[in-house]
Order: structure tokens, then C-alpha cells, then sequence
């Protein structure tokens, strides 16, 4: 175990690494920070759950128009005092302020008339999101998928299958009601894209360039310090490499874990999801572009997030071995890191060079490059060629197993072979 967190301190000691996991946490810090979004609008929806519960009712919705009237009052008596105008709805007074009309308000009187804005398109989206859900034909948006792939073949067949697992999953999504949860305004605020799709990512490309950095570091010291012929000669001898396996994958999971433990920390320090940690992903207010998120399954969002995790430091351990690889053959870190480079970037654009009439254009998806760069998609049904139910967990068992296999081989050619 020493000569475990012996090496491991070669990376974590090392002024590049350090110094580039200081910037990379101040800079993910000051994302968060000096993000546009307001928390205090964010507020509103956590005040409704507080009142209301998670779940979206008839009698919920009743209640929560009941009090938007009230404070409708409340509005007008103060526009009617200082402007002479009444409003049925609290937009018609920001139309009017927008377009430079009545700007003698307090800022806590603005801050009210938001609030009852906010609450009025909370309930608007909660009345009509039945019949948006109802209008979606999901045999006719994998047809679109399938011509604008352009598919044909056992290629069109296999997402066409996908699509009528997806047309069933979401038949039951609308008979159990999973998207009548509160959740925070996708359209507004797009939270579920600020999260997954830029924090997340964030972490995980950060991530991926340490845990490469540190994992040649460590491989590679003896060969080009050239210190194999004394190391490699003791008792320990050429297993310790094995050890330099282990120590790389116990630098990659304290990298990743401290970018992720405080990147989150300060995302969730700034933004209140205090009363949303159990409402359903599949909310129909987590609905951003064309056509809302739907999961697999119905996750909240709590355990969507720890899955998320999940995924994240699986990859990274499963690109620590791959970068192990890759050292162990080279032997240089320049050369491992830009061979890294070559790899992750050949599996992006693979599937772009694969006729659509072949199996193999959906199959290239399934790689760790694909997977790592889409987290806001992780076990979504929405995901074009990604879209299939256990993609997440097929891609992760199949690279663990390649590299696995690509490992044991790697331990072998070193044991093997002359060090020179």
C-alpha cells in the first residue's frame, strides 16, 4: 500500500497537475458564480412544492390559482395607486414596463409582480401539459431520426426497434402521469441543460485531461527517467506495475471526486433545489428544446444525479486503464497523451464515415468518447442514435471489458520483454 500512495504522489505532487486542477475548480467556481440565471426566481418553484407537494393535482392547481388571484389583488391595488391601470394577469404589466411605460416601481414591488408572473406560467404549462404530451407521435419522430440519419437496412431496423420500445415507455409515461411533477421552467431556465449538459461536462472533459496527464505520469516515470534497470531488477521487480495501476486509478478517483464534490457543492450552494431532490425527471416541465426529457425510467432527480456520478467516475477509471494502456506500449508521455487524443477524437467522428444501410453506424455509438460528451442525454430516450434503453450501461460493461482484456495482455508484453 505504500508504494500505491508513493506513486499516486508523483501525480498529485506534480506543479502541472496541481496547478491545472487549481484552475480547473476556480474556473468551474466562477461558471457557476457568474451565471446569468437568478436564484430568486428559482425560488418560486420550490415555494409551490413547499405548498403544494411534488405532484401536480386538479385540487393543486385550483389552490394555487386561487392564491395568483389574490395576489392579483394585491398587484393592482398598487398599479391602480400609482398608475391608474388594472391587469388581468401580471404579463400584461411587464408587457407594458418592457415597452418603457409606468418605471416608478420599488424593487420589491417588481419582485412581487415576478413572482405572481412566474406563478401564473407555472400554471399555465401545468393546465395544458396533458394535451402537449398527447400530440406526440413517436413512430413518426423515428422515421424523422431514421431519414435524417439516413438509415436503411439492418441499421433503419435496429433504431426502428428502439422506437417502438420508446413508443411504449412513453405510452406508460402518460397513463401514470410521471410528467405532473413540479419542476423548475425548462424553457425559462433551462436547469436540466445547465447542469448535465455544461457543469457536467465541464467536470468530465476537466477530468479526462488530469486523470490522462496523471496516468502517464505515473507509468512512464521509470522509462523516461530512466530508473527501469535499477527498479525493475528488485524484489518487487516488473509488478510494480501493478501497483502503478492501482495508484493511477487512486489519483483518478481523488481528481475526479474533488472536482466533482466541488463543482456540485457550489452549483447547489448557488441554486435552491431544496424541494425538487425527489420530483421526477421526466417532469414535464424539464423540457428545453422540441420535445421534453423522457427517461428510461422513473427516475427523481436526485438519483438521476447520483447515477450521473456514477457514470462520470466509471469513465474515468475505465480512461485511466486505457491510458495505462497506451503508456505501457509507448512508453513516452507525450506520445500517450497525443495517442489519447487521436483515440478520443477517431471515436466522435467514426460513426460519420460508416454507410447508414450498416449495423455498424448505430454500433459505433457505443463508445466512451460518444458517451462522455452527452451526459445530459445518460439514459434518456431522446438521444438520436444513443436512444436505447440500456446504451449507458452497454457501452460502459463493453470498454470495461475490452480494456480489461487490453490490460491483462499489456501486464503480460511487460513482464515479458526486455527493459533496456
Amino acid at each position: 500500500m505504500r508504494i500505491i500512495i508513493l506513486e499516486s504522489k508523483k501525480a498529485i505532487a506534480s506543479p502541472i497537475i496541481f496547478g491545472l486542477l487549481l484552475l480547473f475548480l476556480a474556473w468551474n467556481v466562477f461558471y457557476i458564480i457568474d451565471n446569468n440565471e437568478v436564484p430568486e426566481e428559482l425560488g418560486v418553484v420550490n415555494k409551490i412544492v413547499n405548498t403544494y407537494g411534488t405532484e401536480i393535482t386538479e385540487d393543486s392547481l385550483k389552490e394555487l390559482n386561487q392564491e395568483i388571484v389574490k395576489d392579483l389583488e394585491g398587484l393592482n391595488a398598487i398599479t391602480q395607486k400609482k398608475s391608474g391601470e388594472s391587469y388581468e394577469h401580471a404579463g400584461e404589466l411587464f408587457s407594458d414596463l418592457n415597452n418603457g411605460e409606468q418605471p416608478f416601481y420599488t424593487d420589491e414591488e417588481l419582485q412581487f409582480f415576478n413572482t405572481i408572473y412566474l406563478e401564473e406560467l407555472y400554471l399555465n404549462r401545468a393546465q395544458s401539459m396533458d394535451q402537449a404530451y398527447s400530440k406526440f407521435n413517436i413512430k413518426k419522430m423515428g422515421e424523422k431520426q431514421i431519414n435524417g440519419f439516413q438509415l436503411s437496412g439492418d441499421a433503419a431496423n435496429m433504431v426502428k426497434n428502439g422506437f417502438e420500445a420508446f413508443e411504449s415507455r412513453f405510452e406508460e409515461l402518460k397513463e401514470n402521469g410521471e410528467y405532473n411533477e413540479w419542476f423548475f421552467e425548462g424553457k425559462q431556465f433551462a436547469m436540466h441543460g445547465l447542469l448535465f449538459k455544461k457543469v457536467f461536462r465541464h467536470i468530465i472533459i476537466e477530468s479526462m485531461i488530469l486523470v490522462v496527464l496523471s496516468t502517464a505520469l505515473i507509468t512512464n516515470f521509470e522509462f523516461e527517467n530512466g530508473t527501469g534497470l535499477v527498479t525493475f531488477t528488485t524484489r518487487r521487480g516488473r509488478r510494480l506495475m501493478i501497483d502503478k495501476l492501482k495508484a493511477s486509478l487512486m489519483a483518478s478517483s481523488l481528481i475526479t471526486l474533488l472536482l466533482l464534490s466541488v463543482t456540485l457543492g457550489a452549483y447547489f450552494i448557488k441554486f435552491d433545489y431544496s424541494q425538487l431532490w425527489y420530483s421526477s425527471i421526466n417532469s414535464g416541465f424539464n423540457w428545453e428544446t422540441q420535445f421534453p426529457y423522457v427517461s428510461w425510467w422513473d427516475f427523481s432527480f436526485i438519483i438521476y444525479l447520483t447515477l450521473a456520478v456514477i457514470v462520470s467516475y466509471t469513465c474515468m477509471l475505465l480512461f485511466t486503464v486505457l491510458t495505462f494502456n497506451l503508456s505501457i506500449m509507448l512508453k513516452n508521455s507525450y506520445f500517450t497523451i497525443i495517442a489519447f487524443s487521436v483515440f478520443f477524437i477517431s471515436m466522435i467522428i467514426l460513426q460519420g464515415f460508416v454507410p447508414g444501410s450498416s449495423v455498424f453506424k448505430v454500433l459505433a455509438g457505443f463508445n466512451l468518447s460518444i458517451l462522455v460528451l452527452n451526459p445530459h442525454q445518460w439514459w434518456m430516450a431522446t438521444g438520436g442514435l444513443t436512444m436505447f434503453k440500456y446504451y449507458e450501461v452497454q457501452t460502459l460493461i463493453v470498454w470495461a471489458v475490452v480494456l480489461a482484456i487490453s490490460c491483462y495482455g499489456s501486464m503480460k508484453k511487460i513482464m515479458k520483454e526486455e527493459i533496456t
